[in-house]
């Protein structure tokens, strides 16, 4: 008689979730729910009001039940944090059988105490800040999107699908903003915050290298707080910026998409699409080292969506939120 396995799959356990357990979880899948799976494991960790904004339900309350079912059925997981807790939000990320479904590069199977594990060392980890930064600005992005017609978010990858491009060691994020079929994409560093300014800005050099071998030129580079913008700009000026357009700005000046970005080397603030324009979906397949799938899910979820150039080909707006 075949074993009957409960859906909350929550015991550590070191041996792999049994096919039929994730055959039958599969089955239970809706749109929305492998949009967020997809999102968490390109992204690692977002809230609920972030995924909310972004697509997968109408309301908080509504996205605050669903994500509820996925953790207690092991798709996602609860990352707790003090932060979070103060301010009525839940940061997610991936469960064991979100993880044994969408692997990140392994090739073997990822068992319920990998993935725990795994969520530990998010939750301890010396980069969560800047990378819970990076999250927040994209997020910013995809929102202001959904306001402004033409406009979208297009690209946002995480640095494991920028690696594929860059090799970099460092983490790297990259984005393409679409405003009336203009494509602006850019390189995003963020400020983890635990390095020097100086160490920050040596790693402009190896976008320097990236911008000539691939044609993608634009680099953000988004401080903590302003001092720390001020300090950044006084290396950058130092370094190297040949073939580069660098601007830097910090979350106290505004949004994201409005004119918050300093170029260096002068005094005035351009937005988001006043920065150089991208002929074409980047990047063409003669910049990439090895296979890249397009991992990294559209960031807004929209089922009306026809296509996912539908956007920036001029096809299709954003309907107006309540």
């Amino acid at each position: 008689m075949p074993t009957t396995y409960h859906p909350q799959f929550t015991v550590p356990s070191t041996r792999p979730i049994p096919a039929e357990l994730l055959l039958a979880e599969s089955g239970r899948m809706r749109l929305p729910d492998w949009w967020a799976v997809e999102m968490l494991a390109e992204h690692r960790v977002l809230t609920t009001a972030q995924l909310t904004a972004l697509g997968f339900a109408t309301t908080t309350a509504s996205a605050t039940r669903r994500l509820a079912i996925l953790a207690r059925r092991g798709w996602i997981d609860r990352l707790w944090n003090t932060s979070a807790a103060a301010t009525a939000d839940t940061w997610w990320c991936l469960g064991p059988i979100g993880t044994q479904l969408t692997p990140l590069g392994e090739d073997h199977d990822v068992t319920p105490a990998q993935a725990y594990q795994a969520r530990d060392r998010l939750r301890q980890h010396v980069g969560l800040p800047g990378l819970l930064r990076a999250n927040a600005f994209f997020v910013d992005l995809a929102t202001h999107a959904l306001t402004e017609p033409g406009s979208d978010l297009r690209t946002w990858w995480s640095p494991r699908t920028c690696r594929c491009v860059t090799a970099a060691r460092h983490a790297a994020w990259h984005g393409e903003y679409i405003h009336d079929r203009d494509r602006h994409a850019f390189w995003y560093q963020p400020d983890p915050g635990e390095i020097r300014p100086a160490d920050l800005s040596d790693h402009v050099h190896a976008y320097r290298l990236l911008a000539e071998r691939t044609g993608l030129a634009t680099l953000l580079f988004h401080a903590a707080d302003p001092r720390r913008e001020q300090d950044l700009r006084r290396y950058l000026e130092r370094r190297n910026t040949r073939h580069l357009t660098v601007v830097t700005s910090n979350p106290e000046h505004g949004h994201p998409a409005d004119p918050v970005w300093q170029p260096i080397g002068e005094t005035h603030r351009l937005a988001l699409t006043d920065l150089p324009h991208t002929p074409d979906q980047w990047p063409p397949d003669t910049v990439t080292f090895k296979q890249v799938r397009p991992r990294a899910p559209h960031p807004i979820y929209d089922p009306e969506r026809p296509y996912e150039e539908s956007v920036a080909n001029g096809e299709y707006h954003y309907p107006p939120r309540p």
